[in-house]
């Protein structure tokens, strides 16, 4: 089994040990937390084993409890996160970031397969644009191969792509892996321009990292974004009022969305608005009940061009809930999906059953759920129309998903 066999791969990589390993009291607190951990999987999740086979889901515990005399703490999270990992589904996940954590300095993307740095602290932003080539020796695609099978939050292989932009800065998994030592640099090299860069980094606080996004323009900075009374929602009027583009980043609560339903509507019949456009993009979920109730606000507006005029916005980010309203709205909406393929399958395992271990208090997930929201074998939502951003659209703030759904608006 490929989950497996990646995982012995990780068992043998974490006895490379950089860090203290735990004393005899940590090992005890361990212990309870692993078998914590494995009666949660057992009686919380919907269906444990659809993919790691029972036996050897208990053969992996058993083994991390053997070999806890020899490990430090990285080392037990970055095999208590693989082993949740192999359990195979999106919404079935430990997460590292639950305890201390620290963070190399800078944010990854991937375009066209090399991994661009598109935004860092001020020591390193003189890398903003170049491409990592390697973490003390390791290339990105070795440094992939290893670090996916522990990330959480993966329903396919664009998700896989997206956590690995974001997880290849936390310090503990590296450290964990065996691939960058306690209290020292690693070695980093770049290309920027066809030149090579070597840079050592050390990791920073967290509070540090996440002031982190992006150093490039976003396309809706040059929006006039309207507040609609829902938080993570905002309206733009385009193209003199004809089109009404909501920016769909984040789920405001349920109740919300039905309390400030009127006042939208009257917003829009004011506006005159015929298209209607919902941008999913880089949403990562929340509750797809929102999403209805957001779209039983619009249903009821003849204004909307209902047969040709319903666009939705879909990149490798858009997930869970986000997922799910994409293929409710392609059918209840009759929308149509531009962009890039979703980061969630639409036939998955889902709401999270939350849990924290008793002793070192960090945080895990397990699905409590199945939804099958496409009867076909997939997995992913892939759009009626494949658009891509380039390196140099992204450079220059340029959204040429939008910019096709508005030229198809004006044919």
């Amino acid at each position: 089994m490929k989950f497996v066999f990646k995982l012995l791969v990780i068992a043998l990589c974490s006895f490379a040990t950089y860090a203290n390993t735990l004393s005899t009291e940590q090992q005890q607190a361990w212990l309870e937390d692993i078998s914590f951990f494995e009666n949660q999987v057992r009686t919380k999740h919907i269906e444990p084993f659809h993919t790691l086979a029972e036996s050897d889901f208990a053969r992996l515990l058993k083994e991390l409890k053997q070999d806890l005399p020899l490990l430090s703490e990285p080392q037990v999270e970055a095999r208590l996160m693989a082993i949740t990992s192999a359990i195979g589904d999106g919404h079935t996940n430990y997460f590292m970031m639950s305890g201390p954590h620290q963070h190399f300095p800078l944010r990854y993307k991937f375009f066209d397969n090399k991994l661009r740095v598109i935004d860092a602290t001020k020591p390193y932003q003189h890398l903003i644009g170049a491409e990592l080539k390697t973490i003390n020796g390791l290339t990105v695609e070795a440094l992939f191969e290893l670090i996916t099978p522990l990330l959480p939050g993966i329903d396919n292989q664009f998700s896989a792509k997206t956590r690995f932009e974001f997880y290849l800065t936390l310090h503990k998994l590296l450290l964990g892996l065996g691939l960058v030592k306690e209290n020292a640099a690693a070695q980093f090299v770049f290309e920027l321009e066809g030149n090579p860069l070597s840079e050592q980094i050390t990791p920073v606080a967290m509070s540090e990292f996440a002031k982190l996004s992006s150093a490039f323009k976003n396309h809706t900075d040059k929006l006039n974004k309207l507040d609609i009374g829902m938080p993570g929602i905002t309206l733009n009027l385009l193209k003199e009022n004809k089109v009404a583009y909501f920016d769909f980043n984040a789920y405001p609560s349920f109740e919300l969305v039905i309390a400030e339903c009127q006042a939208l509507q009257k917003k829009l019949m004011a506006a005159k608005s015929k298209y209607l456009i919902i941008d999913f993009r880089g949403n990562g979920g929340g509750s797809f009940y929102t999403g209805l109730a957001f779209s039983s606000c619009l249903l009821p507006m003849d204004q909307f061009d209902w047969k040709t005029g319903v666009f939705v916005l879909t990149d490798e980010h858009t997930f869970s809930a986000a997922m799910s309203n994409t293929v409710q709205f392609k059918q209840i909406l009759n929308a149509r999906i531009f962009g890039t393929p979703t980061g969630g399958d639409p036939n998955q395992f889902s709401e999270s059953h939350r849990f924290v271990l008793p002793n070192s208090k960090r945080k895990l997930s397990v699905s409590k759920r199945y939804y099958p929201f496409l009867f076909e074998d997939t997995d992913a939502v892939y759009p009626d129309v494949l658009i891509e951003t380039s390196w140099l659209d992204y450079q220059q703030g340029k959204d040429p998903v939008l910019s096709a759904v508005l030229a198809e608006i004006e044919k």
